[in-house]
């Protein structure tokens, strides 16, 4: 435990508060005075109070933003081993205008990423919140309509319940909307969670996907469904499981591991 680090984070951590400083107090609880650390996620969803799944968002948000650097078994390492951190201390600058960048966009990374960063059955993309929210919330609209201040507006038309669009519209229109694909609050995240598949399998399985439907006609009605089925399923052979363990790579899993690298 260091003293110093924890002090640097506490006073000039610039993305304000919630779960990444949190997560990040957690990491400078076990690290050295230069911020070497090497907890497993287990122990830091534990102390930083949040489930795994949300501690895999949170960690990939820090390292993304530059807070945080894997210096050894960024793949895990052999078994019983794990992946060893270092908190960079020069980008604790205290400034609110160095607030990390989050989770990135389509690139293969589960857009969660993410966050994978939907409620079941939506078409559409939900907003994104902040960028480090590890829940997305959408306020209900406060406007109200009285007799007084204007007429009832017309009921818009239904959507026709056959409507589909391609995987390349999806994408299109919740780029254009600034939107994430897969929400940070999609179920697919607990189920991960559950099964112990982790957030790298996750943006590995979503490149796989893409590459899988964007060059085709191919048109669902809900592709954040289609994806959890594409999981659920283990369509592509990514990872296997074994009693009491986590997920682990495939031959295939390695390779489109190494090939999204």
């Amino acid at each position: 435990m260091s003293i110093a680090v924890m002090a640097r984070v506490w006073a000039d951590y610039p993305g304000g508060g919630g779960s990444e400083l949190l997560t990040l107090l957690a990491l400078a609880d076990w690290s050295d005075d230069a911020g070497r650390c090497w907890p497993s996620v287990a122990a830091i969803a534990g102390k930083a109070r949040l489930s795994r799944s949300q501690t895999q968002r949170v960690v990939h948000g820090l390292i993304e933003g530059g807070f945080l650097r894997i210096t050894g078994n960024e793949t895990g390492g052999k078994p019983g081993s794990t992946r060893q951190y270092q908190i960079n201390l020069a980008a604790l600058t205290g400034r609110m205008d160095a607030t990390p960048t989050g989770r990135t966009g389509a690139t293969g990374r589960v857009d969660a990423t993410g966050s994978t960063h939907a409620q079941e059955g939506s078409h559409g993309c939900a907003k994104t919140g902040s960028t480090h929210a590890t829940q997305t919330t959408i306020e209900p609209s406060r406007t109200t309509n009285t007799r007084e201040q204007a007429p009832a507006p017309s009921p818009s038309p239904a959507k026709k319940k056959s409507e589909t669009t391609t995987l390349k519209t999806f994408l299109e229109a919740c780029n254009a909307s600034g939107e994430k694909t897969i929400p940070d609050e999609d179920p697919i995240f607990d189920y991960a969670d559950q099964v112990g598949i982790d957030l790298e399998m996750l943006e590995v399985a979503w490149g796989e996907f893409k590459a899988r439907y964007l060059p085709t006609a191919k048109r669902q009605k809900d592709w954040r469904a289609h994806f959890r089925n594409a999981v659920r399923r283990n369509w592509y052979g990514l990872w296997f499981l074994k009693a009491g363990d986590p997920a682990r790579w495939t031959t295939a899993g390695e390779q489109a591991r190494r090939a999204a690298a």
